[in-house]
């Protein structure tokens, strides 16, 4: 005869085979909803999915209030990534055992991989509220979903706090340095590093984050070493091709990259990176279609209305989203017109900071900010970086944009200006947190040449860079930082020229028709390529970085060019 208590101490001892064969001699049939859950977990354990899947599901018809086959079936879905199906046992466990913390934090992790990011966060909450066993992970994964919004700073905080629960676990030491670089937080960087590197110095996670940190600090090839040395894993991969190109190794780049097409093109997690590349080169068939992976895109905002994929829009009201930075807005905005062509209503959906930025005397189009925009309905929605397959292809206006020009506004500005001189505004660096960063943005000081002439120079960004802040304190330039955005598309339209680096006051000054030098790295964004020779801004002018992380072509050209203009 069989006892439930040798069946699960044969379990314990991972005798799997003598568990079975106990489970079949069983014969107390009022206890047959344990006996199927416990088979079920034996061949979970021996990694038969589909045994156990069955197993469980009949433990749960015999008994639908039996909860630990719906946690074991929960754990086979995860496993078989059948991600609907753990949505559906987690809402289940919820409803039933809706005391029990753990219920929350797996209704919260299914919501989480099914993208539905604001929910998931509430239902980590409810798991952290609960102290439940989860609550470091809870907490972990909150930051790490804050992480995937852009949000750096507010993951932070909840890194903080998990680590403040267990100071040696890896993972989230290795999140918080991970953090920490995004931010470009040096002293932090540097404290999780040497904690990171003495719990684990061989843990992948941090060896990624190491060749982060090197290359962040410009120990280049030291970076680069290690990720050659890992490059048999996909991220460690893709970032050694990124590097290569980033830095002007462009062959090594481009042999890498073929090498290993195959490879990246069957990750979701870095697919985004191809249509990136594609897009660069002009090749927009595939370039359009990688792109939609792109990991802001899968926020899945609006969930319950459909994406538009080129139906007829002729009595239909679309909402088009940024899910990107305010200089994709910007930038990409204008492709709103010919899609207001064929609509009976657009409503573009912007950062509230800067929605009155733009227009509203269309006829057909209303400008919504996140919070507005919860009150409209509409019949479908399409993100503004996914609408640029429909029209990248139109000839637009430099007129045609949907940037406002407040004439009084810009006007009461002038008297403000001092025009005695040429007045120049610059934006040399971008969110600490922005693509290719630090490398995109120029220290100050690089600039130092041009900051001789006998110009005014007006200072039209907001953040100021730690390695700045010296040589801005000791220059001339006069700080216009504290002006909103609005405020400083008045100023713009004032001044005689915008040096900008990749910003977004680069796309303001530009769309505002202002004259304009643009300043790109070695390695610019994919919107400085074949795709913007298709509708490049006319009063643009670009200065190209020759070699890595050295700026001194382009302060000498500036220079020139600004002489050219001071005689």
């Amino acid at each position: 005869m069989s006892n439930l208590k040798n069946i699960i101490q044969s379990i314990n001892e991972k005798d799997l085979d003598k568990a079975l064969k106990l489970c079949k001699l069983y014969q107390n049939k009022k206890n047959s909803d344990i006996i199927f859950n416990l088979k079920g977990v034996v061949y979970l354990l021996k990694n038969d999915l589909e045994m156990a899947e069955n197993s469980f599901l009949h433990s749960i018809k015999i008994n639908k209030s039996f909860l630990d086959p719906l946690k074991n079936l929960y754990t086979v879905y995860h496993k078989k990534k059948k991600i609907n199906e753990m949505l559906s046992i987690a809402n289940e466990l919820v409803d039933k055992d809706n005391k029990n913390p753990s219920s929350y934090y797996k209704l919260a992790y299914a919501l989480e991989i099914n993208n539905k990011f604001d929910e998931a966060i509430k239902y980590y909450e409810n798991c952290i509220n609960l102290n439940g066993k989860e609550k470091k992970y809870a907490l972990n994964n909150i930051g790490n979903i804050y992480l995937k919004k852009n949000r750096p700073k507010i993951s932070i905080k909840y890194f903080l706090e998990a680590f403040n629960l267990d100071q040696n676990d890896k993972i989230i030491i290795n999140n918080l340095l991970s953090n920490y670089i995004e931010l470009r937080d040096e002293k932090n960087s540097d404290f999780y590093y040497k904690k990171a590197e003495i719990i684990d110095p061989n843990f992948s996670e941090f060896l990624f984050n190491k060749a982060n940190y090197l290359f962040i600090k410009n120990q280049i090839e030291k970076a680069v070493e290690i990720l050659k040395s890992n490059k048999n894993q996909i991220r460690f991969l893709t970032k050694l091709i990124k590097i290569y190109f980033t830095i002007g190794r462009i062959e090594d780049a481009k042999a890498l990259l073929k090498e290993n097409e195959n490879i990246i093109k069957k990750n979701e997690n870095f697919i985004n990176f191809l249509g990136m590349r594609y897009l660069y080169e002009g090749n927009f068939e595939l370039g359009w279609k990688y792109y939609e992976h792109r990991p802001s895109k899968i926020q899945n905002f609006f969930s319950e209305v459909k994406e538009w994929r080129g139906e007829d829009l002729r009595s239909k009201v679309i909402a088009v989203y940024n899910e990107q930075g305010l200089g994709d807005t910007i930038q990409f905005s204008k492709f709103i017109i010919p899609l207001l062509k064929i609509s009976k209503k657009v409503i573009l959906v912007v950062p509230k900071k800067i929605q009155n930025l733009f227009k509203t005397d269309f006829e057909n189009l209303d400008i919504e900010n996140n919070e507005t925009i919860k009150i409209k309905k509409f019949d479908y929605k399409i993100s503004l970086g996914s609408l640029l397959k429909y029209f990248y292809k139109n000839r637009i206006s430099s007129d045609e944009n949907l940037i406002r020009f407040e004439k009084n506004s810009v006007d009461n500005w002038k008297k403000e200006i001092n025009k005695t001189k040429l007045n120049v505004g610059i934006a040399w660096s971008g969110s600490f947190n922005g693509p290719n960063e630090p490398f995109r943005s120029i220290p100050l000081k690089s600039l130092e040449k041009i900051f001789s002439l006998d110009i005014n120079f007006y200072n039209l960004q907001g953040e100021i860079w730690d390695r700045d802040l010296d040589f801005f304190k000791s220059s001339d330039i006069i700080d216009f930082s504290k002006y909103d955005l609005n405020e400083i598309s008045y100023i713009i339209p004032n001044l005689d020229l915008v040096i900008s680096s990749d910003t977004f006051l680069l796309h303001l000054s530009a769309s505002l028709n202002q004259e304009t030098w643009g300043i790109l790295n070695l390695y610019p964004d994919w919107r400085w390529g074949e795709f913007y020779k298709i509708n490049p801004y006319n009063t643009v002018k670009l200065f190209h970085q020759k070699e890595f992380n050295n700026w001194k072509n382009v302060e000498h050209e500036i220079f020139e060019n600004l002489n050219k203009k001071l005689t």
